[in-house]
């Protein structure tokens, strides 16, 4: 967006990240966002924390923008839906950009790792077999006990 830090507002505000770390944001900005589809549309100007962070996504809605348009956001369908004047509008996520965020957060998250924090995997004595299904022998699992 060619934003400079020095032309946003700072507040003395600190934000929890998603992994409970606080990260300090470089200032504010006031954007207006649209969502729409054939049966209307809704706009509002929203209150961005901008942030400099490695993340899949270019912005994150909070409750309080999502309630001023009045969504309904369903995860498992992937849609949002919201009243206008002129009917309820339904916003459709793309799968495929959905899992590509996903894999990007999750790529991120695997290369903050350190590796002499990785605990090795210890092997645990007392393997039992255990039947699952009932008398059918060929459903045997094999479980580790811990103590």
């Amino acid at each position: 967006m060619g934003l400079k830090e020095a032309n946003l507002p700072h507040a003395g505000t600190t934000l929890l990240g998603f992994s409970s770390e606080k990260v300090q944001p470089l200032g504010f900005i006031v954007l207006p966002v649209s969502f729409g589809d054939d049966n209307g549309y809704a706009m509002s100007m929203v209150n961005f924390a901008v942030i400099k962070d490695k993340s899949g996504y270019n912005a994150i809605l909070g409750r309080t923008t999502l309630n001023s348009f009045g969504m309904v956001i369903s995860t498992p369908h992937l849609c949002a839906k919201f009243p206008t004047s002129s009917g309820v509008v339904t916003i459709r996520e793309d799968t495929r950009q959905a899992t590509r965020c996903f894999q990007i957060v999750a790529q991120l998250v695997v290369d903050q790792m350190d590796p002499r924090e990785i605990q090795p995997v210890t092997p645990q004595e007392g393997v039992i077999s255990v039947a699952l299904g009932g008398e059918d022998f060929q459903n045997y699992k094999r479980f580790i006990l811990s103590e």
